[in-house]
């Protein structure tokens, strides 16, 4: 499980892209967690929904958690991405 802390940005979504494009190569399962974000910008919301979809794409899973966390839920709900947040605790 990768865990992601403190704030996403756009600046930072970068180097998190980067290690899901490494990792995704290892393992075709993966599980990102935001649960201990505290604040996340529409952009990063965007670059996770690309990399949601660029994983499905190569035939691998990447599972999001942090529907719990409202700091996301609400940038992921405005941002209409919320969708790709997982209903189930792993």
């Amino acid at each position: 499980m990768i865990e992601v802390w403190g704030h996403l940005n756009a600046q930072n979504m970068n180097s998190l892209s980067s290690y899901l494009e490494q990792t995704k190569r290892r393992s075709e399962f993966l599980v990102l967690s935001l649960d201990h974000v505290k604040s996340i910008d529409p952009a990063s919301a965007k670059a996770l929904e690309s990399a949601y979809y660029n994983t499905a794409a190569s035939q691998g899973v990447l599972t999001i958690i942090g529907q719990q966390n409202d700091a996301v839920h609400q940038v992921m709900r405005n941002t209409k991405t919320s969708y790709i947040l997982s209903h189930d605790r792993i």
